[in-house]
């Protein structure tokens, strides 16, 4: 598949970290429901510029949002390269059922503080039910961020774009700085 086809593709997460030491990774899904991936599809991956397939030999679920792959011929050094890449699949080998424009539907969208700063993109929404997480990686380091009602300063579907009213000092307690 050639660099051009890529827009042909979807994003459904990214290989978060390894799994044990035998070249399983860990994918984190961004909306999707984990149950859209099986064993008889192929995954896509950006490989030093050139998207790529990988066979999904074994699938094992990690919890609500993750899961454990095992790819074809991927060992613990292959897999070590692989780490923090995006995940992509055909759509039309996946049933995604109905995308909605809805608060919980951003993955992919910048991130701004009250302050307009742009902090990244928004990896996922995690769904508690108290209070919903927005997590996002800054120097890849994991920040999970309050998301409800309260918080919300701006969510603009069309520029794909979220403020939130962060509290002072919570991104520092993640990163150190």
């Amino acid at each position: 598949m050639a660099f051009f086809m890529q827009d042909n593709l979807k994003e459904i997460g990214h290989f978060s970290r390894l799994h044990g030491y035998s070249g399983k990774l860990v994918i984190s899904f961004i909306n999707e429901n984990p149950l859209v991936l099986t064993n008889k599809i192929s995954i896509w991956l950006n490989v030093s510029g050139l998207i790529t397939p990988f066979k999904i030999q074994e699938i094992q679920p990690l919890n609500k949002n993750k899961l454990i792959l095992t790819l074809l011929n991927v060992d613990k050094d292959k897999a070590e390269e692989l780490k923090d890449k995006s995940v992509f699949v055909i759509p039309k080998d996946i049933d995604f059922g109905e995308e909605k424009f809805d608060k919980n539907n951003i993955a992919g969208y910048d991130l701004f503080n009250q302050k307009d700063e742009n902090l990244g993109k928004v990896s996922a929404v995690i769904k508690i039910k108290s209070n919903n997480l927005i997590q996002l990686y800054i120097n890849k380091t994991e920040i999970l961020l309050p998301y409800n009602e309260k918080t919300i300063l701006v969510l603009d579907h069309s520029k794909k774009q979220i403020k939130l009213d962060i509290p002072e000092g919570l991104i520092e307690l993640y990163t150190g700085e």
